[in-house]
């Protein structure tokens, strides 16, 4: 239970923080907060007026850098394990392209994993990186919504 509640205030600290940065306040509703069997999951998830990478690719946007800012400088405190999971929408490739939504979910779970480390984030912590593409989708309905597109962290509960 202390645990959980710690998770939680730590949940706030990251809403807060972005809420008092002018630059990210409206991005508040893009960062959702679940406490599931594996810990407390956060989910930054795009939408019609946001997206933390450019479109297709792997390179994180000023505005998704500067939201992974303030979400490493909360869980950079925290001892817990850590595991990043991309998602994607079901867009589909031109089959000349050479790209996929597999790949593309991974790359961004990666990078998203870098990033947070180059914040400050120990590398030490990480316990898992992996992209499911558009398996999961947070709209279950419409596979080409943009809030499927999405990095789920869950800060493992401590046995």
């Amino acid at each position: 239970v202390k645990e959980e509640n710690r998770l939680r205030e730590d949940a706030k600290s990251i809403v807060e923080r972005i809420q008092k940065r002018g630059d990210l306040k409206r991005l508040a509703k893009n960062v959702r907060f679940t406490e599931t069997t594996e810990g407390m999951r956060i989910d930054i998830v795009d939408d019609g007026d946001f997206s933390m990478f450019a479109m297709g690719t792997g390179q994180l946007t000023p505005q998704g850098a500067r939201l992974f800012t303030e979400i490493a400088a909360v869980i950079g405190n925290v001892p817990n394990r850590l595991s990043i999971r991309g998602h994607t929408d079901s867009a589909p490739w031109s089959e000349h392209s050479g790209n996929n939504n597999w790949r593309l979910s991974v790359e961004r779970a990666e990078v998203t994993r870098n990033y947070l480390e180059f914040r400050g984030v120990s590398g030490d912590r990480f316990s898992r990186i992996e992209g499911v593409a558009d398996r999961e989708p947070y709209i279950l309905n419409q596979p080409l919504d943009p809030r499927n597109r999405r990095i789920s962290i869950t800060l493992g509960w401590r046995t």
